[in-house]
């Protein structure tokens, strides 16, 4: 008897003569010799790992419904459900999932505008994974998660938007001197205004700069001549 240990992290698939005889999960298991079962023949292991897994699709450039060559980067979280269906279906199950994203993300985005993909990432996300999940089946594979991490318009669209952004600070900045500049006449009419009705302020005023300053004023009342 042969006896072989699967960790919590993995699934053995166990084959005679290429057909799957058993999946085992977790634990210390006895395999009986190949040459004892009625189907003797020559006796296969291989171990899963189904551990949580990070797919990375980067760069991906697409048209969106109003911009062309928008780059997209979109991060998965993948683990293994069905070891067979992982081994057997295609030799290269990442490959096979990284195809999915890449058309369902084509589709989604070519959908919705620039503004959308930004404003709407958790949206998008959650499409993403709903279109995602039966390819990913196909290969023994659930989809946990799907993050939209980076939605970047081209050079050109970027240096508009940087040009819109700066011009717009540019107007609220000048407006805001505007208004500091009209307060600013606002205080010295007022204050015109109230030095005409009170002559001896201007005269009090007139002292008190003065004094700051260091030099000498004299004043004279009404009735001086």
């Amino acid at each position: 008897m042969t006896r072989l240990t699967v960790r919590d992290t993995e699934r053995a698939v166990v084959r005679i003569d290429g057909r799957v005889v058993t999946v085992l999960a977790a634990g210390r298991h006895r395999l009986p010799r190949a040459g004892r079962l009625r189907t003797a023949g020559r006796r296969e292991v291989r171990l899963v790992d189904v551990r949580q897994r990070v797919l990375l699709v980067a760069g991906q450039e697409l048209t969106s419904a109003d911009v062309p060559g928008v780059r997209v980067t979109v991060g998965l979280r993948l683990r293994v459900v069905d070891p067979v269906a992982h081994l057997d279906v295609t030799a290269d199950p990442t490959e096979h999932v990284r195809l999915a994203v890449q058309v369902a993300l084509r589709d989604v985005v070519a959908r919705r505008t620039l503004d959308a993909l930004t404003a709407q990432r958790a949206e998008v996300a959650a499409e993403l994974a709903a279109a995602l999940a039966p390819p990913a089946a196909e290969v023994g594979v659930e989809v946990v998660d799907v993050d939209l991490r980076d939605v970047s318009p081209p050079g050109e669209v970027r240096r508009a938007l940087l040009g819109l952004v700066t011009a717009r600070t540019e107007g609220l900045a000048a407006l805001e001197r505007a208004r500091g500049e009209t307060a600013a006449l606002r205080a010295l009419a007022n204050g015109a205004r109230v030095l005409a009705d009170h002559p001896g302020l201007l005269q009090l005023r007139t002292a008190q700069v003065v004094g700051e300053a260091g030099g000498t004023v004299v004043l004279r009342g009404p009735d001086d001549r």
